[in-house]
């Protein structure tokens, strides 16, 4: 950072002293005491006079304006005056000859080491003039010369030293102010990032970098489930926000980045093939690219570049590193998390899909109800996680099936009371299933009671009304409707508007009412994918 000098600040102290040493001064004219004059002299007077304008301006110049022209001028002024000073009450015998410490002190105060010197000299040969031109010995001129310019050259560098000390806090309050912006920018990204799914975790990430590191565009992307690196929030260089789930190659500068632990920054990334190579029309201008590690393992990448060849400051890249770093923890639990429910996504269908292979009747059966049964959570308003423990429960809700009777499920009759009863175990055997595994534990009562009826006669237990998991209600009128729907080897499926109006006449009974309610709304409105398909086929 470029160091500028401190406009000077007003003193009042300033002009008080000068107006005493007037004062001061105005009194031994006064009163006789020079050496070399017996009256006093009128020039002296009007000289002391001026000499109080003149610092005047030396003093209020570098508070108003700063330390330029007109403070110096001010300050040589006060030089010159108390010069002719000398020269006229006595030249060397002069007792205005100690007016010019102060006058040193007053003038080079604030100004450093150059204003101090420059005023010893101008002092120095300013005295030597005015004496020499009163016609005094040479030999006492030079010493007496000579001590005012070691006097400017003192107080110039005591003045020095105190500029330097005050920049030097200065600058130490300007990088404490900007490590506590950093770090409350930090702070501030992680609260945006809390309890959000990883892709928008990336992208307060990503808005947040771009901030603080003044960048154009980039990216951030992240080692999905199958190790492929994934872009979760990306800005591109034309200023459109990248499609999330783009897979970003891992090779050349990348990969380095990503094995070595360490930062890359590049000048002009279009003329890097390491760069072209990965980010394509995005390898334009400066780039900075970071790696997000969790412990010893980097597990992605946060990239950075601007559109023209701007290299990013030390500030920059500090803010950035402590972002990346601070970061990286809850992009990493995003990440694990998202991880985590794609494998238990994948473990759910292979139990729908394990089921339909025993029952083909119940092909698609699952996720159609599913579909139906998350757009009724979503649209009651749902939280997220709520909603997600209804799509899963919705895949597995049949899953107890798996310990009918294959003759029962692949029957092409009506079922009987027996066949009745075998298939009524399949929501406690269902819950059975789901209790052995730990991250289905909380689906349990939902499948467990998927079969209740809204009046108490449905099974295993009679539940009425709220009683009943409100998934598990939400779960019976998808169900039902899809029942309703589907083609039997023993009856035609319903048209969607038969099927409505039966939901409504079992609204009350077997169903809740106000799901009911708002499930026709929907397929009236805004119908899932699959009922759209049906309704079009029915046209």
């Amino acid at each position: 950072m470029k160091s500028v000098a401190p406009k000077a600040p007003f003193e009042w102290w300033a002009l008080y002293l000068r107006g005493l040493a007037v004062l001061f001064g105005l009194s031994v004219l006064l009163i006789g005491t020079q050496t070399d004059r017996a009256t006093p002299s009128l020039t002296s007077a009007i000289l002391l006079l001026l000499l109080f304008p003149a610092g005047l301006l030396s003093v209020l110049a570098p508070s108003h304006v700063g330390p330029h022209v007109a403070s110096y001028l001010g300050t040589v002024l006060e030089l010159g005056i108390v010069s002719l000073l000398v020269g006229e009450t006595g030249g060397m015998t002069s007792f205005f000859f100690f007016f010019y410490v102060p006058v040193l002190i007053w003038g080079t105060a604030g100004r450093g080491l150059v204003a101090g010197v420059v005023g010893g000299w101008v002092s120095g040969l300013g005295y030597a003039a005015t004496v020499t031109l009163n016609g005094q010995p040479a030999a006492g001129i030079l010493p007496r010369a000579a001590l005012l310019m070691l006097i400017g050259l003192l107080v110039g560098f005591l003045e020095q030293r105190r500029i330097d000390a005050m920049q030097s806090a200065l600058r130490g309050a300007e990088e404490l102010n900007r490590r506590s912006h950093v770090s409350a920018q930090v702070q501030a990204t992680l609260t945006a990032m809390a309890g959000r799914p990883l892709a928008d975790r990336a992208r307060s990430l990503l808005e947040r970098a771009l901030h603080l590191a003044d960048a154009d565009f980039g990216l951030v992307a992240v080692v999905d489930i199958e190790q492929r690196l994934v872009i979760e929030a990306g800005l591109g260089a034309d200023g459109k926000w990248r499609p999330q789930g783009e897979v970003l190659d891992p090779a050349a500068v990348v990969a380095e980045t990503m094995q070595s632990g360490l930062p890359q920054l590049v000048v002009d990334a279009s003329t890097d093939a390491r760069w072209v190579s990965v980010f394509g029309n995005d390898a334009a201008g400066s780039a900075l690219l970071v790696p997000l590690r969790a412990g010893e393992r980097s597990f992605g990448v946060l990239h950075l570049a601007r559109s023209g060849i701007r290299l990013f400051r030390d500030e920059h890249l500090g803010a950035t590193y402590s972002l990346a770093e601070t970061a990286s923890a809850s992009l990493h639990d995003a990440q694990m998390h998202s991880q985590s429910r794609e494998f238990l996504l994948s473990a759910v269908n292979t139990l729908a899909t394990a089921l339909e292979a025993k029952d083909p009747y119940a092909q698609g059966h699952s996720q159609r109800v599913a579909a139906n049964a998350v757009a009724i959570a979503t649209e009651i308003g749902l939280p997220a996680e709520d909603v997600e423990r209804v799509q899963w429960a919705s895949l597995l809700h049949d899953i107890g099936r798996i310990g009918a009777p294959e003759g029962v499920l692949r029957k092409r009759t009506p079922l009987t009371d027996d066949d009745r009863k075998a298939i009524h175990q399949h929501p406690e055997r269902g819950a059975s299933i789901l209790r052995e595994m730990a991250p289905f534990r909380p689906l349990v009562d939902i499948v467990k009671h998927h079969q209740e009826a809204y009046d108490g006669t449905g099974y295993p237990d009679g539940l009425t009304g709220d009683a009943i998991p409100l998934g598990a209600r939400i779960i019976r009128v998808a169900d039902a409707f899809d029942a309703m729907t589907s083609d039997r080897p023993y009856r035609k499926g319903r048209t969607i508007a038969e099927a409505m109006d039966e939901l409504r006449a079992m609204g009350g009974t077997m169903l809740d009412p106000e799901i009911v309610d708002v499930f026709v709304r929907l397929l009236q409105v805004k119908p899932p994918f699959d009922v759209q398909v049906r309704l079009w086929r029915e046209r």
